[in-house]
């Protein structure tokens, strides 16, 4: 994550951001992230949307509230190894979300979604930024 991401999403109506660190992270910086979401979350989180894995999924349910949801979305920096303890302790639900498999399994679903998000879209409750 950069500076200039955190104030693209602020500027665009996040709350909060957070700059994490870059690279494999050691249990201190796991310890050190999981607070930092924590406390940005006033607490923890609900829903967690990971699209980076790796040693930065762990941390990220560490600061979930009780019966969170972790979303597994890709892993550029490896698959996570997540102690599954961690489901029990904070009652929570790890999800896989495939979209290409979902559109291909369930195609009428995507349409109707589809046909939502633009109607959203049409009533301008969404502003999706296009860019280069």
């Amino acid at each position: 994550s950069t500076q200039e991401k955190v104030d693209f999403c602020l500027s665009k109506g996040a709350d909060k951001g957070l700059v994490y660190p870059t690279g494999e992270l050691d249990r201190a910086q796991q310890k050190e992230l999981s607070n930092q979401i924590k406390e940005l979350g006033g607490g923890g989180v609900d829903i967690i949307y990971d699209g980076v894995g790796g040693s930065y999924a762990e941390p990220a349910i560490r600061a979930m509230n009780w019966e969170g949801r972790f979303l597994v979305v890709g892993f550029p920096a490896g698959i996570p190894k997540i102690p599954l303890n961690l489901t029990l302790l904070k009652s929570c639900d790890i999800r896989g979300v495939f979209w290409g498999a979902a559109v291909a399994r369930d195609p009428k679903a995507n349409q109707q979604n589809l046909a939502e998000m633009f109607a959203m879209y049409a009533e301008g409750k969404i502003k999706p930024h296009v860019s280069e």
